[in-house]
């Protein structure tokens, strides 16, 4: 099934493989009406997003995928907040995104760095250059892949020796920077949005996820990622389809429990994540009549 409305999408403006405008025209040939543009930390592809689906009959709904600093005593750990229909030209969410963005790319050069200390061929303008954004992991594998084919047989390969937060050789340095969860969830809000728990069974440092939700609705959180190809991503890769659909009936009714908004993606990166496709998860449009009319759009 594709569903017609994905609302988790990423393009070369992060970590994706493809530009925004081809990523709509991708959506558009796929049958979908609805996606949201979900860049890390980043609201630079939405623009090129919106015109492109005008001409292509997608309503593009402008929205960013905030990472935020764990806090292991409130068992927050690599914890990310989707925030859906705000107002991407906000002149105060740019400034805060400036920052984060800084201190993102000073992180990575830091890594590489690191990467490059076990002799590893990694040149860091390389690296910010094949990010045309936001610099991300990915890249930094997908250059140490290219330039080094006798110390990796893939990306992911570099992830598992040096990139992953538990790798062997863990090239992991903290960000000058962050922004905590409850930071994610207020700076959604003030920009008109509304603040989306991502992927909540894609959290496997977290001990009680269930927990957590109920603590970030404290927060203001206003909804869940309910559907999503958990089969293709970390903590639950290889899951059946039961396992799959138990994941999300179990945080369909945490939402409905806390009174949250239900939200859908596909988490779609292009060639970053095999084996997803736009619309692989999603809303029907039923769901998201609904979740439009709750939100006001």
């Amino acid at each position: 099934m594709i569903y017609p409305v994905d609302l988790q999408l990423h393009s070369t403006a992060s970590d994706g493989t493809d530009s925004p405008a081809d990523l709509v025209r991708l959506a558009a040939a796929r049958g979908i009406r609805v996606i949201a543009l979900t860049d890390h930390d980043s609201v630079l592809g939405i623009d090129a997003a919106i015109a492109a689906g005008h001409e292509c009959g997608v309503h593009v709904l402008p929205a960013l995928e905030f990472s935020t600093r764990s806090q292991r005593e409130l068992d927050l750990l690599d914890i990310n907040i989707l925030a859906l229909g705000i107002r991407h030209r906000d002149p105060v969410l740019h400034d805060l995104l400036e920052q984060v963005i800084d201190s993102r790319v000073e992180q990575k050069v830091r890594q590489i760095e690191k990467l490059q200390s076990y002799g590893i061929d990694v040149p860091v303008d390389e690296v910010l250059a094949r990010a045309q954004g936001v610099p991300g992991r990915v890249h930094i594998a997908q250059v140490a892949f290219e330039r080094n084919p006798d110390r990796f047989v893939s990306t992911g390969d570099v992830f598992t020796q040096y990139l992953a937060s538990d790798a062997q050789h863990s090239t992991f340095v903290g960000r000058t920077f962050s922004l905590t969860t409850a930071d994610a969830i207020n700076a959604t809000h003030a920009a008109g949005g509304i603040a989306v728990l991502a992927h909540p069974g894609a959290y496997p440092r977290v001990r009680d996820i269930g927990a957590v939700v109920g603590r970030l609705a404290a927060l203001g959180l206003d909804g869940i990622e309910v559907r999503y190809p958990y089969a293709f991503n970390r903590g639950n890769f290889g899951a059946s389809a039961a396992q799959v659909d138990a994941l999300i009936t179990y945080f369909a009714e945490l939402a409905q429990a806390h009174g949250l908004l239900v939200t859908g993606g596909s988490d779609y990166h292009g060639t970053a994540k095999p084996g997803i496709e736009p619309g692989s998860a999603g809303l029907t449009w039923a769901e998201w009549e609904v979740l439009a009319e709750r939100s006001g759009w």
